[in-house]
This record gives C-alpha cells, structure tokens and sequence, in this order.
C-alpha cells in the first residue's frame, strides 16, 4: 500500500503510526549462555541442550563474547550511541517455550540506543534501542488422530540462540515504509556477516506495533507519541513474529482496515497481542498486551557487569563495510547508474562486489561509463537469469568485449554464458573458438550469402517486390548457415548489396 492509497483508506481523520520491533538470530557458532552449537535447522529435536540452555537447577549462564560483538556491530551501522557497560536483565514470563521462567535480555540499559537508518526511498527511522537476548525454543502444535486431542511438542534446540532486538521510535508513518525498514535491516545484517537473517529459517522475525491516531491530535516528541490538549491516545496492536517481509506490509495494512472499521463503529480499542495467518491473509486476536511491569524485570544476578572500552567499539568497527544504501547512491552519484539498476546491484555484498570488479576489468579497455552500464547490464541481465555469481570475472569481462568490438552477438554471447554454466565449458577456450570461425567466415560470407539467396528465390522476390519484411527473414537464414557467428548487421548489409544487382 503506498503513501497515498493509504491516505486515501484512512481520509483526513486518522494517522498511522508504527513502531517496529525486529528480532535477529546472530551468526555464532554456539548459543548466547552456553556452548551448545546453534545450527539446529533440520537436526533432530533435543540434541543441541544442555543444563544451561534448558534451564535446569544451578546451571550457571556464560555470555557469549561474539553474540555482543555482533550486537555492537549492528549498532554501529545504525548509526548508535554503544554503552560502556553491559547490564542483563531478567525478563519473566511464563510459556512452555521458556524453561528457566524467564528470559535473559536487556531492559532500562541496552548496548545500543538512540540511531537512525535510510530506507531505499530516503524516509529516515530512529532507532530507539538495540538490545541482546536469547531465543526461546520452538513450539508445535498437533491433533492426535485417533482421539482427536490437541497437543503440543517442544523442541529446545533453539532455546538459547543469540538474538539482537532491534526497536525502533514510533516513527513510521506508512505500511511500505516499514516494509522497506525491515528490508533494509535484512541487507544490513547479510553485508556485515551478523545473521543469514533467513525468515524461512526463522533467524529474522518481525513484530509491528500499530496505532491510529486522529489528524490533529497528537504529537511525534522527543521519541513518543503524545496527546494534544485531553487527547486519550488510541491502544496500539502488536503483531507478533511474523516471517517474511511481505507480511509486514500486508498486516499492517490488514490492521489499518480493521482499526477503521472499529474506530468508525463507536468501538474502544484494546491493547492487544494478534497474530498473522499468512494463509488468509489476517490478523487474528492472541492475547492481552503485556506491559513491562508484567514482565517484572530484575538484573541479571548470575551474570556480572561487562565493561565495553572505546577500544573495544574501535576494533569492533573495523568490521564495518560501506553499506547497501550508501553503495547505491555512490553508484548513482558517481557511476551514473538508474537508481533502479543500483538498488538491484547492491541488494547483495556478493553482488555488489561482483559488479565493481567486474566494473574495474572492463575499466582497462573501455570508458568509466559504458563500463558501468556493460558492468550493470550483463549482471542484471544474463548473470542474474544464470543465477551463478561463480562465472570467473576475466571470461565474462572477455565476452562483453568480444561483443563490444562486434565479433559476437548478444545471443551468442548469452548462449556461450549459458553452455559454459550448465555444460561446465571453459568460457574463454569457446569464446576463442566462435572468433576463430567467425575470422574463417568473413572471407567467405558473400558466398553464404549468394547460396541463401538462390535457395529462397520466393523471399527474394517478395523483398524485389516491395515485402521489405522478407530481408529479416533472409538475414534469418544466413546466421542459421553460419551457426550465429556471423555479424547481423554486416549479413543484412551485404544482402542489401546483393539484392540489389
């Protein structure tokens, strides 16, 4: 939904407000209070546990040193101010998902607190907070066939994984706005090596808050939401751990239908936890909202002060990359890249990486721009339908200037890319092979050309007779003599030519 249908959805009376809590599985090797390893995708249930991680009587946690350095990285990129001391907190709650009884997260003192970051679209998100936890274990729920009786099992493989929470201020204004926010914290997380941050896998999740405030009657201060004058301010509606980022944009987009109609109706809004059915395509009722009073946080006793020196940020942010959004306006600015082709490319590390080498080689023989735009193209183009980042960068660079200098076509050069991928071919021994016959052609073409034309007397009639639509079906069957190796542009010059005595 963009910025204007959803002003027109919700008139001149209501204002959306979102706020978006993004949880994010770290790339460690083991769990955040213990050293059970955290790949637990496909594994059997169970066998990645320990006392710690199943919270069991007088299991002591750990803390996880590259689960806060990660968490620190995140931070950074996010342009937040890092605390110099880490403080755990316990979080409690009770779910069979949580075996200790509580979470151990962050509270009133996060690692990170108070960034920003640009969307793709150039609308600018505070953060509020980043803050480190662990992940809970994984439920599913059943009914038994013969009985009928509902049952759940537990799988604490999960239970202990690194998490960063990434919160931010209630600052978003439209549903593809978040939508873009969560993808851009997605391509982040990839660029720097924090977190695959795969949603099939459950290793990114996100949860929107959402409110509908009347025009007019509130005010965006110092990070919150505040009534004018004796406004009562509307509950919000928290979303919860929904999986891919299209289903950020639909619930929100669903909720802001539903809040109308409920506000429309006379109706009170309650504070309340939904979940997303992606199946329908709705939000449905889960729970209450909890505040964080109910949550009875405490600190951490088991878990001591952690001091974090500049040093340590310092040699932290030596891991920092320039970043998606960066990369692509200096494509824009610099190389002269549509903001389309630069968003695309820099989508990705691999990608991005793979065309400014590319970029560079074709550098050495052709000008900055049309390197940039043959760079772009090729990636976009036949590199991407490939789908193989693996094609060395010296045997593409050859193609395209083969097909630059106008010894290959585009469609020979694209067939070669493509043999070269699913025949395992060596792409510069084939490519020298088409130049070498296209070499022994050139001298005899005229002759190619003077058979094709007394073996389809008819077209050549038709052509004679004003059907200038016949020399494209000529020109058709010379490449087809020639196997494609023949310059189009010279078979039909030469046709031309020959048609004409």
């Amino acid at each position: 939904m963009s910025k204007i249908q959803l002003e027109n959805e919700l008139g001149n009376k209501y204002d959306l407000i979102v706020g978006l809590e993004i949880h994010i599985q770290t790339a460690t090797q083991s769990k955040m209070f213990c050293s059970c390893p955290t790949g637990y995708f496909h594994k059997e249930p169970n066998t990645h546990v320990c006392p710690v991680c199943l919270g069991l009587p007088g299991a002591l946690p750990v803390p996880n040193k590259r689960a806060i350095e990660l968490c620190i990285l995140m931070g950074l990129a996010l342009n937040c101010d890092i605390d110099n001391e880490i403080h755990f907190d316990r979080k409690h709650y009770f779910y069979p998902d949580l075996p200790k009884g509580y979470q151990i997260s962050q509270y009133k003192r996060p690692i990170c607190s108070d960034g920003y970051v640009e969307t793709v679209s150039g609308v600018k998100i505070d953060i509020e907070r980043i803050h480190q936890e662990e992940d809970v274990a994984k439920s599913t729920h059943h009914v038994e066939n013969s009985t009928g009786k509902h049952y759940s099992l537990i799988d604490y493989n999960k239970s202990g994984v690194p998490l960063i929470e990434i919160v931010t201020r209630p600052c978003i204004r439209t549903a593809k706005d978040a939508k873009d926010f969560a993808t851009e914290i997605r391509k982040i997380a990839r660029y720097l090596g924090i977190s695959d941050a795969d949603m099939e896998k459950g290793q990114m999740r996100c949860e929107p808050n959402i409110s509908l405030q009347e025009r007019g009657k509130w005010e965006y201060k110092e990070g919150q939401i505040l009534p004018i004058g004796d406004y009562k301010l509307n509950p919000k509606v928290e979303i919860k751990n929904i999986g891919s980022i299209t289903a950020v944009e639909k619930s929100i987009s669903y909720e802001v239908e539903r809040l109308t109609k409920e506000l429309e109706a006379g109706k009170e809004i309650k504070q309340q936890t939904r979940g997303w059915n992606a199946d329908k395509n709705i939000t449905e009722y889960q729970r209450t909202k909890e505040t964080a009073d109910d949550y009875r946080y405490m600190p951490e006793p088991d878990i001591p002060l952690i001091e974090i020196s500049d040093e340590d940020v310092d040699r932290i942010s030596k891991e920092l990359v320039e970043l998606p959004i960066e990369r692509m306006k200096r494509y824009i600015e610099e190389l002269g890249l549509s903001e389309y082709a630069s968003e695309v490319i820099s989508s990705s590390r691999e990608s991005a990486e793979y065309f400014e080498t590319l970029y560079e080689r074709l550098r050495q023989n052709l000008n900055d721009e049309d390197s940039a735009l043959e760079a772009s193209n090729w990636l976009m183009g036949s590199v991407f339908a490939i789908g193989n980042l693996d094609i060395e960068i010296e045997d593409l660079a050859l193609l395209i200037l083969a097909f630059k200098k106008g010894d290959i076509t585009k469609n020979k050069a694209e067939e070669l890319l493509n043999e070269s991928v699913e025949g395992n071919k060596d792409l510069a021994e084939e490519l020298e092979k088409v130049i070498q016959q296209k070499e022994k052609l050139s001298s005899n073409l005229n002759d190619i050309v003077k058979e094709v034309i007394q073996k389809n007397r008819k077209a050549v009639e038709d052509y004679k007779g004003g059907k200038e639509a016949t020399l494209g079906f000529l020109v058709g069957q010379v490449m087809q003599a020639t196997k494609g190796a023949a310059d189009p542009n010279k078979v039909r010059d030469i046709l031309i030519k020959e048609l004409k005595q």
